[in-house]
């Protein structure tokens, strides 16, 4: 039989999402601890693992304690056991509530940074968990260095907890490299600090961030939740995502070339969010809302004026597109060219724009011309120029092995592509 473990870190009781209008419920940390805790019994998982910070520092005891012993009472009665570890934020918070609480089930790690080793056990089977908590906000040291044996049994899988953040240099909070992972006797490392879930080694050993499961800004786009980690019998840990985030941040490019006015251009802004809004709550369910950031592409004859058409009254739009979920859109941004008409007549004439005409048409078919090979030689000199600065010393090999003049002439083709368009939106009868 196995033992299934939900493992979440990063949740920072106390925070809400930006970016969306009124408080509605969904958007606070408390609605997904509590679903985090749903999950958990409804699931029928046999753990908890928690990977620190999950109180926020600035909205510590009166927004947490709460939510947080509602949540270890409900564990407790259904049998779920919690181990966890304490990050940054809340060193001291969650080492206080662990203390003070009544909940036998509930189990901080690592106090004080020391290393501590525990262990489960269903049906015969033992899991053991390692885990370190922050002893203050900072710690510049590399917490891997001071873990020392443990009595680790290499007959049973072991899993370890700890808040730190990885190949990040000099760090104040518990700098680790990668590598310093193996050899540890841990078969599964879930760490906690970064909001992004990422896996930084697939096995031997299994070390991954779960992310944040609420997702708290633009900053924090795509899916949001928790990892299932499965203890087959075998002793193999098996690891998938659990969306739990009832809020999701996007970023979408919609190409608006071929539109026509203003009703046109704001069509094809809400269409493309509204359909793809969809298409993620069918992979996710649970979301209530979809929270774009859009950025408006392709060539438009008026790019300045389709900016304006897109980005127009957008706070106020919101759309549910099925009951309990809704899209909203944050902010809009162009990067919008000027439509620009026929390059074969206009490169024949003897003028500026016929000359940028001529320069995109012959990029464009892989040739080049006298002016094209100035302004790529000028590219060339500016681009190696800034390289050359010390703090590009660790990319040297890659510059030097990089397709230069290909990535020149692309930058140059979008740039005369723009100027072009911008001549000749000044020459149109409308402008004068």
């Amino acid at each position: 039989m196995s033992i299934k473990i939900l493992v979440a870190g990063d949740l920072h009781l106390g925070r809400s999402s930006g970016g969306i209008p009124g408080m509605p419920e969904e958007i606070s940390t408390r609605f997904t601890w509590q679903r985090i805790t749903d999950w958990c019994i409804e699931g029928k998982a046999d753990m908890l693992l928690l990977t620190g910070d999950i109180v926020d520092r600035n909205n510590r005891y009166f927004e947490a304690l709460g939510p947080l012993q509602r949540g270890f009472a409900r564990l407790r009665d259904a049998g779920i056991k919690v181990f966890m570890v304490s990050g940054n934020h809340d060193f001291d918070v969650l080492n206080q509530i662990a203390r003070g609480s009544d909940y036998e089930n509930v189990r901080l790690l690592g106090a004080g940074g020391n290393w501590e080793l525990a262990s489960f056990e269903k049906n015969g089977r033992k899991v053991q968990v390692a885990g370190w908590s922050f002893p203050r906000q900072f710690v510049y040291e590399n917490p891997l260095l001071s873990m020392a044996r443990l009595g680790i049994d290499p007959n049973h899988p072991a899993i370890g907890l700890l808040h730190c953040d990885v190949a990040a240099g000099e760090s104040k909070y518990a700098p680790v490299d990668v590598s310093g992972f193996a050899g540890k006797g841990i078969n599964a490392w879930a760490l906690g600090h970064i909001h992004k879930p990422i896996i930084l080694n697939q096995a031997d050993p299994l070390v991954f961030y779960p992310g944040s499961p609420h997702a708290m800004s633009a900053k924090e786009n795509g899916s949001h939740g928790c990892v299932l980690l499965t203890v087959e019998s075998t002793g193999i840990i098996r690891h998938e995502p659990v969306p739990m985030s009832p809020v999701r941040f996007e970023t979408l490019v919609v190409d608006i070339t071929g539109s026509a006015g203003e009703g046109d251009v704001r069509a094809r802004v809400t269409r493309a969010a509204a359909q793809e809004a969809g298409n993620m709550i069918r992979e996710q369910q649970g979301l209530a809302w979809v929270v774009y950031d859009i950025i408006i592409d392709g060539e438009h004859r008026t790019p300045r004026e389709a900016a304006i058409w897109a980005g127009s009254g957008i706070e106020d739009y919101r759309l549910e597109i099925q009951p309990g979920t809704n899209v909203v859109i944050r902010k809009v941004e162009s990067i919008v060219r000027p439509l620009i008409g026929n390059l074969e007549k206009l490169s024949g004439e003897s003028s500026p724009a016929g000359r940028l005409a001529e320069t995109i048409l012959a990029i464009g078919q892989g040739r080049t011309t006298p002016f094209a090979e100035a302004l790529l030689s000028q590219w060339n000199a500016k681009f190696l120029a800034i390289n050359d600065s010390p703090a590009y010393q660790p990319v040297k090999k890659e510059v030097r092995n990089a397709d230069l003049a290909g990535q020149g002439m692309r930058f140059i083709e979008k740039e005369c592509r723009k100027l072009l368009g911008e001549l000749l939106e000044q020459q149109s009868p409308s402008k004068q």
